[in-house]
Order: C-alpha cells, then sequence, then structure tokens
C-alpha cells in the first residue's frame, strides 16, 4: 500500500489516502463503460436518497444495501469458478497469516496469554468466514489489526489496575460496543467517513508504523538484557535478516532478472519467503546450542491460557460492567475510521465493480462478529489494509494503456467479484489450528523473526505517506524531493508554508504518540485521531488558503492516481499517495 511497495505488502496503513478515489466521492463517475447505478451499484457511497420518506430515515442505507445485494447473493458463489479465485487464495491466505501470527506474539506476551495464537487465528477464521457468508462486499478481507492489537493491550493494563477481569470486561466491551455499532448503522452515519482526509489518514499510519518500530527495538533490547550474549547475537541476526530480505524481495519486480510473472511472484511472495528462510537458520548445526524463542503455541487447539472458550460475562461486578461503556466507545471509533475506511479501499471507483456497494450494513455485521469475539474471549476483527484492497486486486482483469497526459494507465476491466476467495482464504488459516500445523509449523517460528517483520511493516509504511515526505523535506535537495502535488502541482506551496503545515501535524502527532506510550492513556488515541477530522476542517482553513490546502490535503481523479503509478514517480498516485 505504500509508495514503492509491492502489491504483496501486509502493510497497513498508507493506503488510506486513496479514499478519495471511492464511491462515496464521486458522485455519477462512469468507469470502463459502465455507469455505477446501471450495474446496481450506489456511485454515491451511502448517502441519503431523497425518494424516501422522511419518517423511514431509520435503518434506510441497511434496508436499501441488503435488498440490492441479495440478488447476487448465489452468482457470488457461482461467480467463484475462476483461476483467479483459485490463485487468490493462497495469496491472501500468505498475505493475512504473516501479520496475524506478529500481531497473535505481541499480544500474548503483552495480556500474559490471554490472547495469543489460537485465538488470533480462531478471530481471523471464524469472523472472516463469517464476514464472507454474510457480508455485503465479500471482496473486504477482515482480521485483527494493529490498532486492534494496541486498543487490545490497553484495556488489559487498564483492566488490571480496576481489578476487574479482563475477558469478562472484554465481553461486555464488545456486548456495548456492537449496540453502538448497530446505532451508527441504523441512522446512516457511515457517510461521515467521506469527510475524513489525508491529515487524519496519515497521522494515524505515521503513529502504527512508529509504534511497530518501537515494539520490535523494545524485543531486541530485551534479547541482550535476558539471553545469554550468543542466543542474543543469533537473535539480532534473524531479525534483521528476515526485515532486510523481505524488503529486498518485495522490490524484485523492479529488477529484469527472470520473467515478468517470476518478478511478481517473488514479490508478492516476500513475507513468508523471508520468513522461512531466516526460520530455518536455528535449526543450523553450527547454531544448536543458542537456544532461542519461538512463537508460543499449545501443544493441541484449545486456549493460550488452557481457560475454557467460553466467557462466564457474570465474573464481573456492576461497575466493571458500566466502566465497559467507556473503551467500548473508543473501539465503535476505531472501527468507524478503520473498518470503512478498509470498505472505500476495497469500492473504488476505478477498479469498476458491478454489483452493489455496501457500507452500514457491513458495519452493522462488524458489530454482530465483536459480539461473537466477546462471548468467545478472542480479539474482535475489522477490515483489513491493505489485505482488503490488495484482494480485489488479485481478483481484478488489468490492462495497461496509454495515458491522455503520455505514459501508462492502469485500466480495470473486471473484477471477479464473489464470496469463495474470501471464504477460502479464512478457511485455511483455521487448518493452521490442526495441532500438528501449530506445533510443527507455527511452533518453530522465532520470535526474531517475527520482530524482523515489525521492522519491515514500519519502514515499508513511509513512502507513500505525505506526511513523512515532508518531514524529509527539510533535509532534502530540490533534486530530491518526491515529487507531490504541492511542489509539482498547477498550485505549488511556498516551502514556508509547507513547513508550517507539517509542523502543525507534527506537534498533533506528538501529543497521540505521547498518549500511546501511558498504559492509561494509551486507549484513547482513536478519539485523538477522529479529532484530526474536525480540526482539519475547522480549523486549518483559518491559517492556511484553499489553493493551500488543496495542494497539501487534496482529492486526486482516479485516472491521476492510475497514471501516476506508472510514469516514473514509484508506485503512488499523484499526490504521492501510495498505490497497490
Amino acid at each position: 500500500m505504500e509508495g514503492n511497495s509491492p502489491k504483496g505488502y501486509p502493510v497497513p496503513q498508507s493506503a488510506y489516502p486513496q479514499i478519495v478515489d471511492s464511491p462515496i466521492y464521486d458522485g455519477n463517475h462512469e468507469q470502463n463503460g459502465h455507469d455505477g447505478e446501471e450495474n446496481g451499484r450506489n456511485p454515491q457511497g451511502p448517502s441519503p436518497s431523497p425518494d424516501e420518506p422522511k419518517g423511514m430515515w431509520l435503518g434506510r442505507e441497511i434496508r436499501k444495501e441488503f435488498w440490492d445485494r441479495l440478488p447476487y447473493y448465489w452468482s457470488d458463489f457461482k461467480d467463484g469458478r475462476s483461476r483467479k479465485v483459485y490463485a487468490a487464495i493462497p495469496y491472501m491466505f500468505f498475505a493475512s497469516l504473516a501479520p496475524a501470527l506478529t500481531f497473535a506474539a505481541w499480544l500474548e506476551e503483552e495480556t500474559e496469554n490471554h490472547y495469543g495464537v489460537t485465538e488470533v487465528l480462531l478471530s481471523t477464521t471464524l469472523c472472516g468466514s463469517f464476514f464472507a457468508l454474510f457480508g455485503g462486499q465479500p471482496l473486504i478481507i477482515v482480521g485483527v489489526t494493529g490498532p486492534v492489537s494496541i486498543f487490545s493491550i490497553t484495556a488489559y493494563e487498564i483492566s488490571k489496575s480496576l481489578d476487574v477481569k479482563f475477558l469478562p470486561w472484554m465481553a461486555w466491551i464488545s456486548f456495548w460496543s456492537m449496540l453502538m455499532h448497530l446505532a451508527l448503522a441504523v441512522t446512516n452515519s457511515c457517510s461521515l467517513i467521506r469527510l475524513v482526509t489525508r491529515f487524519s489518514c496519515e497521522s494515524f499510519g505515521f503513529l502504527i508504523a512508529i509504534i511497530y518500530i518501537k515494539n520490535a527495538v523494545v524485543d531486541l533490547v530485551k534479547f541482550f538484557d535476558e539471553d545469554p550474549l550468543d542466543a542474543a547475537l543469533l537473535q539480532l541476526v534473524i531479525c534483521f535478516g528476515s526485515f532486510w530480505l523481505c524488503l529486498q524481495l518485495s522490490k524484485f519486480k523492479e529488477l529484469s532478472f527472470f520473467s515478468p510473472l517470476a518478478r511478481d511472484v517473488i514479490s508478492d511472495y516476500a513475507i513468508p519467503i523471508g520468513m522461512i528462510v531466516f526460520s530455518a537458520v536455528p535449526f543450523i548445526p553450527k547454531f544448536d546450542d543458542s537456544k532461542i524463542s519461538m512463537l508460543d503455541v499449545p501443544d493441541e487447539f484449545q486456549t493460550s491460557s488452557g481457560r475454557g472458550w467460553f466467557v462466564d460475562w457474570m465474573d464481573i461486578s456492576i461497575v466493571g460492567i458500566i466502566s465497559a461503556i467507556v473503551p467500548a466507545f473508543v473501539l465503535t471509533v476505531l472501527f468507524f475510521f478503520d473498518h470503512n475506511v478498509s470498505s472505500l479501499l476495497s469500492q473504488q471507483n476505478n477498479m469498476g465493480l458491478k454489483k452493489p456497494s455496501c457500507y452500514n450494513y457491513d458495519f452493522m455485521i462488524v458489530g454482530l462478529s465483536i459480539l461473537m469475539c466477546g462471548i468467545l474471549g478472542i480479539p474482535p476483527t475489522n477490515g483489513l489494509i491493505p489485505q482488503a484492497p490488495l484482494h480485489v486486486r488479485s481478483l481484478a482483469e488489468i490492462d495497461i494503456k496509454e495515458g491522455k497526459k503520455g505514459g501508462k494507465v492502469e485500466v480495470w476491466t473486471k473484477v471477479h467479484e464473489q464470496r469463495v476467495s474470501g471464504l477460502g482464504q479464512s478457511v485455511a488459516i483455521g487448518l493452521m489450528l490442526i495441532p500438528f500445523l501449530l506445533k510443527n509449523v507455527l511452533g518453530n517460528i522465532p520470535n526474531s523473526v517475527l520482530d524482523g517483520l515489525f521492522l519491515f511493516l514500519g519502514f515499508a509504511s513511509f513512502p507513500g505517506n505525505q506526511f513523512y515526505d515532508r518531514l524529509l523535506l527539510a533535509f532534502q535537495g530540490s533534486d530530491r524531493e518526491t515529487p507531490n502535488e504541492y511542489i509539482t502541482g498547477p498550485h505549488p506551496v511556498n516551502h514556508k508554508r509547507i513547513r508550517d503545515f507539517t509542523l502543525i501535524q507534527l506537534a498533533i502527532w506528538c501529543i497521540i504518540f505521547g498518549v500511546t506510550l501511558y498504559p492509561k492513556t494509551a486507549i484513547t488515541f482513536p478519539i485523538f485521531i477522529a479529532v484530526l477530522v474536525p480540526l482539519r476542517i475547522n480549523i486549518l482553513p483559518k491559517y492556511f488558503t484553499k489553493d493551500e490546502l488543496d495542494a497539501l490535503d487534496s482529492v486526486a481523479e482516479p485516472e491521476e492516481l492510475a497514471e501516476s503509478e506508472l510514469t516514473g514517480k514509484g508506485n503512488s498516485d499523484g499526490n504521492g499517495n501510495g498505490r497497490l
């Protein structure tokens, strides 16, 4: 999802800026010769219908989306009989599994085995299958994300300070959050996501990237504090080796070796190749005596702590039940932002989707899946970035044509819209919970490999993030500046104004990052991210002109995004945003 990133990256954040290229923004945009409404799609996204009686506004969009999508349900399975669909299943399996294991290892350590590998994989399997079967837009891939991991870890720390049991408290958090999800969906509130701009998205993406890198560094320091020197040095080599190999292989498609197909395959599967190669290092005879920590998994299909699978909802005080409302609100804010952006990225106009889009209905489905997670004591899931838009791309038939401004343009002629690949990859992840695979495959992955993946996720999130580009601008020569809209566009912005805008964003970002460093406040970080939206809309226009804001936080047209991806500006759109 980043500017020089391969389409196989499970890199989470800087795909966010492309939301401006979605149906919610572009009213009657005609794509590939097909008008959106003629194909059953709502080109306006989740927006009010002027023809419906005012008294029927409650649940209007859910009803509309449900009935629009229902006639296509069986075709979603029949249309799954395609080579593209079958190839997408293993591709998305690896793209989803690697980061899931990384977050699982992090959660297991920080929540003291309340959440671990089995909980994360089971959540990914159950929620992914549930969404693939009953979601309105089955192309969206759901799973446990980095922000959800941060939320869960912080909720665990707060539960200890409140002296309430974590899993019953999370169950009630899930219950209250489910009600809030339903309330937002029924009141057609998902249209508010149209207000989100890159200012919020890139601040969020940069925050998550820095947290990933910080976590990897903390683990490396811990190796030297707790392990013998030879084991610590070996883990250091494995961490940086897996990071370096993933990074190099992800750029393999830029080289001239082998056929284009081979280069694409190597780039797309950079992470599993890097994980496999460096997971084998500890088994080299030379390193037999260096005992390093491996991914902690149970010997059989059971919870990480050995508890039963169903949470006792009554094992908590009434104060604990009521206090769960506050973190439930925070979780709802996080999912409203994170899932809806994922949904928008998976239904962009340039993708040429033919079947109806869904927003409010899908947000209701996410709310129901949160309740299921609370019942079982597993982490909640929402739409994954970049896995969701990656999934759509893997199912697309794409032609390369000459652009109006010269260079090459991607034209999406068809996307195989169906439920089979999303369901298939969810079931495939569930198969990893078979005890033999759990113990002999996942149990032999060094934790240092996962730390290398954390570094990769963090550093690979920077290219294409304009906030990052503007931070570097002060240290770059004019011949090395990233050709972003605010420099090369029709209304270039003065460097001093760019610096002022960036310093404001950096100051706000530092406050939010500081909030995440303290256990008692970290859980509120999604609210601070959400506050960036009204700040951008109401405050920044008082200090910057419209032309400056249009350039620094502008909306790009789909053709410009596609054209710039293939015309010497790296895999970024005309504004420097990452393209998948």
